[in-house]
This record gives structure tokens, sequence and C-alpha cells, in this order.
């Protein structure tokens, strides 16, 4: 009777502390599982998804809707279906300090070919990029993941902006604002607050 209540404290014993290890691996693994989920979601080109992860002065202010969304991937990745994330790497806290600060995690994620698992061998203005190890043109953007008063949001606005810089260049914000995008938020920007995109002469 001894043994067999020892073993039921026991029992309870170790599924607490494993309890408590699973909930904390699923805190701490928090920001790399959005950024799966907005990874997927670019590659599936499920806006609806890409959308709802967005930082929320970004959907409120900033212009990402499903619309200006799927407008951007199909003038930037959509030129290389089918593609995919070929390669996605942390990027250090060392990088930008002030991430490790304010709680911030970033990613790059190179865009490739889903076929050949190649990376797509155009980027607009940059030969390479020595600091991610990319020594060639290829189209790479940041995924950067911070917490919000929803949980855990992708900065959709600096994907987009990269992204479209990558494929135009010096006309990302052209297509920026025919696409409905309006503003940004960073690290300077606080709660409820945006960053106007440049404006821009008419065409």
């Amino acid at each position: 009777m001894v043994f067999v209540r020892r073993w039921r404290i026991m029992w309870i014993v170790v599924t607490i502390i494993v309890s408590v290890i699973i909930y904390y691996i699923h805190i701490l693994t928090a920001p790399w599982r959005i950024m799966r989920k907005f990874v997927h979601a670019i590659e599936k080109e499920d806006i609806t998804t890409i959308v709802s992860l967005a930082v929320p002065e970004e959907r409120k202010y900033c212009g990402v809707t499903e619309k200006s969304v799927h407008m951007i991937l199909e003038t930037t990745l959509g030129k290389w279906r089918p593609f995919r994330a070929v390669k996605i790497q942390k990027v250090p806290w060392r990088h930008v300090p002030i991430y490790r600060e304010l709680g911030w995690h970033r990613w790059f994620v190179i865009w490739g070919d889903a076929v050949t698992g190649k990376p797509i061998p155009f980027h607009s203005t940059g030969r390479g990029y020595p600091a991610y190890g990319i020594s060639t043109p290829q189209l790479f953007t940041e995924i950067t993941v911070r917490p919000t008063n929803e949980g855990w949001r992708v900065v959709v606005t600096e994907f987009l902006i990269q992204l479209t810089y990558g494929v135009y260049g010096i006309e990302y914000l052209y297509i920026l604002h025919k696409a409905g995008i309006k503003g940004k938020v960073d690290i300077l920007t606080k709660p409820n607050e945006f960053k106007p995109l440049p404006k821009i002469f008419k065409r």
C-alpha cells in the first residue's frame, strides 16, 4: 500500500515536471512557430492567414489588407511560380541588439523554385549579402516576429517593403502605393502609431 502511494506521488510529480517543461518549450518556440506559419502562408498564397498574422497597427493604419497583399505577391514572387522558401535562418541578436531588449525575433528567408529548390537568382539592387552568407544575387527577405496585444505577430510591412524593393529597386514605392500600403511599423513606432511611406511624384 505504501509502495503504491509512493508510486502515485512519483507519477504526479513527474507529470507536473513534464507538463511544465512542455509549457515552457511551447512558450519559447512561439515566435518560431508564428514565423513558420507565415512562411507557409506565403508559399500557399494564403492571403487571409498572411493578413491575420500582421501587427494590429498594420491592419488598422498601414493598408495591410487582403487586396494589397494579393497585389504585391502577384507582382513579386508571382513572377516565379511555383516558389517556396529554400532557406530559413535565424538572425543573431547581435545584428540588431535592441531586438533582444524588445523581445523581437528575426529570420531571413531565401526564396526559390519549389521544384528544383534553387534560389531565385535575382535581386534588383543586391549582388549578395555577406552578413547572411549570401554571395550572389538572390531574392531574400527578413521576417520579424514581435509581441503585440494579440500575441506574437509578424511585421508584414517590413516583409512587403523588402520583397518589393528586391524585385523593383527604386520603383518599390510606386508599387507599394499602388497596392494601397500607406505606412509601416518598426522598433521606433509606439502602439497605435505608424510611419507613413514616403510620398512619390505622380507618374
